[in-house]
């Protein structure tokens, strides 16, 4: 049974129980009948000062004793080789998943810069333009409510809300007029947290750049998109649910060389739970293509699926289906360019310090430079994470793309082999996003049929990233 030391301070009012023995109010210890003796009455003489001219030394013996300088661990400290947990909607990709801090409030800023080397800034076949170039970046992320984390099993708020603002600006040294600035902001919301969750999102980018690992951003130039996404989910039972997505895409170039366009899209899903943590998914999309120059069109897409965590060291997810493209007008050279269209990735645990990513993408796309030339994307990227113990980590990456354009009969493959080694700085909350890094990529274009010079960059980068 409980002793009366138990009790809480807020039970001080409370009866105790007939067994407890209370304190004498009149008992004494031995410290109070005579100064000196302890409660054992044991003589304790106060320790004599040091000497003031003796302190420095003392300091000295101080710092010499690992013990009294060695850093205690923190609680509940972040174990980076532990497996983590999966759920359907937010899978981790990489070693560290996000962790947010306990609170309905939370504000994460961050900053850093990198100093980097393009061999060919404008991405050109011929007299190509090589720079260095530095990039400072700043940003601020706010986070209300529980966040859709891997951490969380439930929802402890109906509402919810993540905003993300990120800026940065590209220095050239050699070339001024490639200096740009850059800037982004993400949002993106719930509403719900059990049989009914409906998750809004919207992206506004200005990024002026080609980057290295997507295949539609060729060219140096400036983009502006605007993305707009709700996404309805529900369960009717605990077998049976549906997925309900709308959006809006809308893609603006300053420069008149290059083409807008417009996408409304939607997706109607049914799911049906076979496993703990594995749906399979009927589905079909609905696409609503509108460039500025050239024919309008659709895309009607039916395909079956599946996503979640078979093992817990394995998160998977592939929608693939058929895809028919209606494009207005008569076109001299167009080609039928329905079929197979796949999305999704699959992550794997393999050890505790190896995580292999692979992402699969086959896609529609209008093109931004020639009119109705629009093409099929396919796009595979393998990446790895290697976690090499003491804060190291090395990142390798490949990614590979062809473009199979509808009225010029040009296939095109693309090639970009990448490796990151990174110092993880130390955190708590963002274990893997605050670093010291050295990053080399390069990119090789060239046309398997039809006309077209290959075009080759690389890029070599050193910075650091800080976030709180």
């Amino acid at each position: 049974m409980a002793g009366a030391s138990d009790l809480s301070q807020w039970e001080v009012d409370q009866t105790p129980q007939s067994s407890f023995e209370v304190n004498s109010p009149s008992e004494y210890f031995p410290g109070t009948v005579e100064p000196g003796l302890s409660e054992r009455a044991v003589p304790m003489l106060p320790p004599p000062n040091p000497p003031e001219q003796l302190l420095p030394f003392y300091q000295l013996q101080k710092f010499q004793n690992i013990q009294e300088i060695q850093p205690k661990p923190l609680p509940d400290a972040f174990d980076p080789s532990s497996f983590r947990p999966v759920n359907s909607y937010l899978p981790p990709i990489g070693l560290h998943p996000r962790v947010y801090r306990n609170g309905l409030v939370e504000f994460y800023p961050w900053f850093g810069i990198a100093q980097s080397f393009d061999s060919n800034v404008n991405l050109v076949s011929a007299n190509p333009v090589s720079d260095f170039y530095v990039t400072p970046r700043l940003g601020a992320e706010l986070q209300v409510g529980t966040p859709d984390s891997t951490y969380n099993e439930f929802y402890d708020t109906i509402l919810a809300m993540n905003v993300r603002y990120e800026a940065w600006a590209d220095i050239f040294y050699e070339n001024p007029q490639f200096s740009a600035f850059n800037q982004e902001v993400r949002f993106a919301g719930r509403v719900g947290r059990s049989g009914a969750i409906w998750r809004p999102s919207f992206t506004y980018s200005d990024i002026t750049g080609s980057n290295l690992l997507m295949s539609e951003l060729v060219n140096r130039t400036r983009r502006l998109t605007v993305n707009g996404e709700v996404l309805g989910q529900y369960q009717f039972t605990s077998v049976f649910g549906a997925n309900q997505t709308f959006g809006y895409y809308q893609l603006d170039h300053p420069d008149p060389g290059y083409i807008n366009y417009s996408v409304a899209k939607t997706r109607q899903e049914l799911t049906w739970k076979v496993l703990d943590q594995m749906k399979v998914t009927a589905y079909g999309d609905y696409r609503y293509l509108d460039p500025a120059q050239g024919s309008l069109g659709s895309e009607v897409i039916s395909g079956i699926g599946f996503y979640g965590e078979p093992t817990t060291r394995l998160y998977t997810e592939l929608r693939i289906g058929y895809g028919e493209v209606m494009m207005d007008g008569s076109v001299p050279g167009r080609r039928n360019m329905s079929g197979l269209r796949f999305n999704g990735f699959t992550t794997f645990d393999w050890s505790p310090r190896f995580r292999l990513t692979f992402r699969y993408d086959r896609d529609y796309v209008l093109n931004e430079v020639n009119v109705n030339d629009n093409y099929v994307s396919t796009l595979l990227q393998l990446k790895g994470e290697i976690f090499l113990g003491g804060n190291w980590y090395v990142t390798p990456y490949l990614g590979c793309s062809t473009q199979d354009f509808e009225t010029s009969q040009r296939l095109y493959l693309q090639v970009r082999p990448e490796l990151e080694v990174a110092y993880a700085l130390p955190g708590t909350y963002y274990p893997g996003d605050s670093k010291i890094f050295a990053k080399i990529g390069y990119m090789s274009s060239e046309s398997l049929q039809g006309s077209g010079d290959p075009v080759v960059d690389w890029r070599l980068s050193v910075g650091f990233n800080c976030k709180f």
